[in-house]
């Protein structure tokens, strides 16, 4: 009878509840700019706090209702989105560019302070929480391929809008996952962009060009925004000094061709494996690239 009732014992023990297993580590993200995926061709880095500081709040504000949604023509996600680029510091907008240069898969992150969100956006789902006070919603609507399909938000730090085919991508990152190939602009200027040279061949630009940017490894601009006007700095990294010296050479005669302010206020030169163009324009100068770029109607410089 002892016997019978230690083996019992045994049993019911062998059969209880078992440990539960360990919850995954919370994601380990600090900005939103970490939340980009590796698999995009363009990130463009925004400093929104010095270009309110260089434009004033009115005239920036003027530039986004030219730019952005009217309102009543938001999509999912739209509304909060356009409200929290005014509370952002710094925008940074990765995406995958359509044959003509738009947006098609992309993450926009904002990075600044933003008042947390209280309930699920509109036509959101209710928040699923990461841990480290990183949550996210998602769309309960099917969206167009560049619409927000998820809203993920770091605290009151940072917010991303993510469209459908990069949340597996967004989500490989949380996890520690990432790419190393990410590409990161230049945390420098007021505007920077990183971008694959690769996406230069759609130029279509043929012969020797094309075979001078062929093997191209870095490509990236940062532009600089103050009260006098606009200076930028533009870097090619080819495969050879040599093809560096080509291009450099090749591309200031067709600078030479136009002529005008842009090439007046331009140098162009090779730096061993670099091609890199600089220039500067002032307010006076840049005014009717400005009004081209908000009127189609406008007399364009070029």
């Amino acid at each position: 009878m002892r016997r019978r009732a230690l083996l019992l014992g045994l049993g019911a023990a062998a059969c209880g509840p078992k440990a539960r297993p360990a919850l995954p580590p919370a994601p380990a993200v600090t900005s939103a700019a970490e939340l980009i995926p590796a698999d995009l061709d363009v990130v463009v880095r925004l400093d929104l706090a010095r270009v309110r500081n260089a434009l004033g709040a009115e005239a920036l504000s003027m530039l986004a209702r030219k730019v952005l949604p009217r309102p009543g023509d938001e999509r999912l996600g739209d509304e909060l989105m356009l409200k929290s680029l005014s509370a952002a510091d710094v925008v940074y907008l990765a995406y995958r560019p359509s044959p003509a240069g738009l947006p098609l898969d992309r993450v926009l992150a904002l990075q600044g302070r933003f008042e947390p969100l209280a309930r699920a956006p509109n036509g959101f789902s209710a928040a699923i929480d990461l841990g480290a006070d990183v949550r996210h919603w998602d769309s309960r609507a099917a969206t167009e391929r560049a619409g927000v399909a998820r809203i993920y938000a770091l605290g009151d730090r940072g917010l991303a809008f993510v469209s459908e085919a990069e949340i597996d991508a967004v989500e490989r990152t949380l996890d520690g996952l990432g790419s190393p190939r990410r590409l990161e602009p230049p945390e420098e200027g007021t505007l920077s962009i990183a971008a694959r040279p690769s996406l230069l061949t759609r130029l279509r630009v043929g012969g020797s060009l094309e075979q001078l940017l062929e093997g191209a490894r870095k490509l990236q601009l940062v532009v600089e925004l103050d009260s006098n006007g606009v200076s930028l700095k533009a870097e090619l990294a080819l495969a050879s000094p040599d093809k560096a010296s080509a291009l450099a050479a090749a591309a200031q005669l067709a600078l030479d061709r136009m002529g005008g302010q842009i090439a007046s206020g331009a140098t162009l030169r090779p730096d061993g494996e670099r091609v890199v163009l600089s220039a500067k324009l002032s307010r006076a100068e840049l005014a009717p690239f400005v009004a081209c770029l908000s009127d189609s109607q406008a007399g364009c410089p070029w």
